[in-house]
């Protein structure tokens, strides 16, 4: 039996997968950065 999950409890799990979610996109983006700073700035 499941029960009713409260407003402030379904606010919660948008707000921890938001940030989720801009944890994961901010550490792709570092990533990428990495790769433009690696592939421009070291000599070949």
């Amino acid at each position: 039996m499941q029960r009713d999950s409260t407003p402030v409890e379904a606010r919660s799990g948008v707000v921890s997968g938001r940030v989720i979610l801009v944890l994961v996109s901010s550490f792709v983006g570092a990533i990428i950065a990495l790769g433009l700073v690696w592939a421009f700035l070291l000599p070949h």
